[in-house]
């Protein structure tokens, strides 16, 4: 680690030294270094506050960029034609969660979730379902996003009955007993369209957002700016 701040540290430490020494101009490589030496260890704190100064820099410079990226991908983010929206769809104020059916995390956040739009009626949030963690979870999501398209009133039922599971889907065959579970769909029609080309090109682009944002987890909020991980 000292040796990462050494170069800066080298440059403070002989700029003040050079005040002090009347023949500072003669002093070598070899006599700076060893002033330095000397300088740090008698001055230790100085290595952590370079530390702590270079690590303000480099988060500093990440928030930048992520913001950048935000910034860049925000009407794929926010208005992505077959993402389900839910609590207020003409909301000013836009949320937007990457989530997965069988993440226990997911499941956590989604009774707070669910308060701050029953608590705040100008919030819309978009789920981006994003299915990472089992084979069930891609059939979840591909049974969702058909559900939404064909029945979009069912969605937010169908959406936290899979949430509020203590457990998780052990088996395609508990997505599809949900969707029986709705009154007046047809499942057939929701099987067939959960197989639709347009189903595998919103996860598509759900994972390469998820990429491109360098969100490797559930659940994963986006608002304005601004990134939130995890429950």
């Amino acid at each position: 680690m000292i040796k990462l701040t050494l170069r800066p540290l080298a440059l403070l430490v002989a700029l003040a030294l050079a005040s002090l020494a009347a023949h500072a101009d003669e002093l070598t490589e070899a006599d700076v270094e060893q002033l330095v030496h000397d300088y740090l260890l008698a001055h230790p704190e100085v290595v952590q506050e370079a530390l702590d100064r270079l690590q303000q820099q480099q988060q500093a410079a990440q928030a930048a960029a992520e913001q950048q990226r935000l910034s860049s991908l925000n009407e794929q983010l926010v208005s992505y034609p077959h993402d389900p929206v839910g609590g207020n769809r003409d909301g000013e104020l836009t949320l937007i969660e990457f989530f997965d059916y069988n993440c226990g995390y997911c499941k956590r956040a989604n009774a707070t979730l669910q308060a701050l739009m029953e608590d705040n009626p100008n919030l819309r949030v978009v789920y981006k379902e994003f299915p990472i963690l089992a084979e069930t979870s891609v059939t979840a999501a591909r049974a969702s996003l058909a559900l939404n398209k064909l029945y979009p009133e069912h969605y937010e039922t169908f959406h936290r009955s899979l949430l509020e599971r203590r457990s998780g889907l052990q088996k395609d065959d508990d997505v599809w007993d949900a969707i029986e579970e709705l009154d007046g769909v047809d499942t057939a029609a929701i099987r067939a369209e959960s197989q639709a080309d347009w189903v595998q090109q919103t996860l598509a682009s759900n994972y390469q957002l998820a990429r491109q944002l360098n969100i490797s987890g559930t659940p994963t909020f986006v608002i304005g700016d601004n990134m939130l991980r995890g429950a």
